[in-house]
């Protein structure tokens, strides 16, 4: 089955439980800003352009105020997620037009396709979980989200064992 993707991928300096950003753009540089911060990359100008071109070649909105940011990055040994919480909603230009409140941005290592493909599958699929987007909207806090986050993981995978 699918690896845990959150122990270990969840660092909580990687959890922004209130993302200042009101636009696409500026909030892929404030979460680019946060990875350079924690040591994670070390351009986030170049991480958010890489980003915002991917947007713009199809909007990685799952419905539901969901979205899912995403490229492989030079230098990275594992994935990298960023999590991101958004009181305001920002327009991601979203098929079901509902504004975007929380964004998982995941970086994976360049030479990984395959795993880049897996991680994003199963971050899309816990992410369904009933419950889980309001848990996570209403956290409220960088550990309480991780906490969220890395019970659904345990869950998720107690019941595929």
């Amino acid at each position: 089955m699918s690896p845990v993707v959150f122990p270990g991928l969840v660092d909580p300096r990687l959890v922004l439980p209130d993302l200042r950003a009101r636009s696409l753009e500026a909030v892929l540089r404030e979460m680019a800003e946060a990875l350079a911060a924690a040591g994670s990359v070390s351009d986030p100008a170049d991480l958010a352009e890489r980003l915002l071109r991917r947007e713009r070649d199809g909007c990685t909105s799952l419905g539901e105020g969901i979205a899912f940011p995403h490229c492989r990055a030079e230098g990275l040994r594992e994935p990298l997620l960023c999590v991101g919480v958004s009181s305001a909603g920002i327009d991601f230009g979203a098929l079901d037009g509902v504004p975007i409140t929380l964004v998982f941005l995941l970086l994976s290592p360049r030479e990984a396709p395959a795993l880049h493909l897996q991680v994003l599958a199963r971050l899309t699929r816990l992410v369904r979980a009933p419950g889980l987007a309001e848990a996570l909207r209403r956290a409220g806090s960088a550990e309480a989200i991780t906490g969220v986050l890395r019970d659904a993981e345990a869950a998720a995978s107690a019941a595929t064992a």
